[in-house]
């Protein structure tokens, strides 16, 4: 298990929060990145190597309301 850094950025873009947590590699750790929550993004570190850049994510995936596709709907 190799440590890692998961760092929030502001909305300026500048790193500000970081969690430390353990994984088994690169790709373990990039996967557990992907689904923790940050507004603005985030980058993931190991030591002084940078691994990734993570895209937003928000806790609330579906924004507004709920959207019927054609032919879903039933006529009662």
């Amino acid at each position: 298990m190799a440590w890692y850094r998961f760092y929030h950025l502001g909305s300026d873009g500048q790193l500000v929060v970081p969690e430390d947590y353990a994984a088994a590699d690169d790709l373990c750790a990039l996967r557990k990145a992907r689904t923790m929550t940050n507004a603005h993004g985030a980058e993931l570190w190991r030591g002084p190597r940078k691994i990734a850049d993570v895209p937003p994510k928000t806790r609330e995936p579906h924004i507004g309301r709920p959207v019927m596709l054609f032919g879903n709907h039933r006529w009662g």
